[in-house]
């Protein structure tokens, strides 16, 4: 695909969803990926986070992932630029973090996050991929800022109350395959111009093995989507007693 070669793609978790997806946008041209990811490659993950080998661990996620990355895409004759960022994306640098690149794929592992980057994309007019996973099941999004439904307008906020991540209740690693796998077709539909790849939720369930769909309206009360929310608060993204 020769018209990836100059799109910039933000990663922002480079974990059992990001590994899938790097790996692949390598290998499809995308010209240039950044990788934000503040953890250390830790072997109980090896099983899920394909990127790397007994030979990363304790290594930077995101200098780790920039090497494979490269290596992936001299395999295939290609070229991909990369950018480690070894930080986790706080509100007073979400802003700054997404500014200027075609696309954001966001993959994390805890609400707070995920609801941050969605609401950074949406004001800076960036489309954003994201997903989950946990236990057996997993979900993907593909968003475009103004023309398609949200995560708030599926998801609305950071639930209150307990709430396990993978970190906590464990995550199946054919599971983030499969929603990493899915991550990445949203994210290449949407970079070669396919807007009808935008508002669709996607849910996976290992157990009986089925693959479902739905078109996600925009919420009428949405605070995205709506104005509401103009700016990235602080408080707004405060782990409510919620996995962090």
């Amino acid at each position: 695909m020769p018209e990836l070669a100059a799109k910039r793609v933000l990663l922002v978790g480079a974990g059992g969803l990001g590994a899938p997806v790097a790996i692949v946008l390598a290998r499809s041209g995308v010209g240039r990926l950044e990788v934000a990811d503040d953890d250390l490659v830790d072997a109980s993950n090896l099983h899920r986070q394909l990127l790397y080998t007994e030979r990363d661990i304790g290594a930077s996620k995101a200098v780790a992932a920039c090497l494979r990355i490269e290596r992936e895409a001299a395999a295939v004759g290609g070229c991909c630029v990369t950018v480690a960022r070894e930080i986790r994306v706080y509100p007073d640098s979400a802003a700054a973090a997404v500014a200027g690149f075609d696309l954001v794929v966001e993959g994390s592992d805890n609400f707070a996050t995920k609801f941050l980057v969605a609401d950074a994309c949406a004001l800076a007019g960036v489309p954003c991929v994201h997903a989950g996973a946990v236990r057996w099941t997993g979900w993907a999004l593909a968003t475009v800022p103004g023309a398609s439904a949200c995560l708030r307008c599926v998801f609305e906020d950071i639930p209150q109350g307990p709430a396990q991540g993978c970190a906590q209740a464990g995550v199946l690693g054919p599971v983030v395959g499969v929603v990493g796998a899915l991550q990445s077709a949203l994210a290449l539909r949407l970079l070669c111009g396919d807007a009808g790849a935008a508002g669709v939720l996607h849910h996976y369930n290992a157990l009986p093995g089925t693959l479902r769909k739905r078109r996600v309206q925009r919420a009428g009360q949405c605070p995205l989507c709506s104005g509401e929310i103009h700016d990235l608060s602080e408080t707004r993204y405060a782990p409510r007693d919620c996995a962090a």
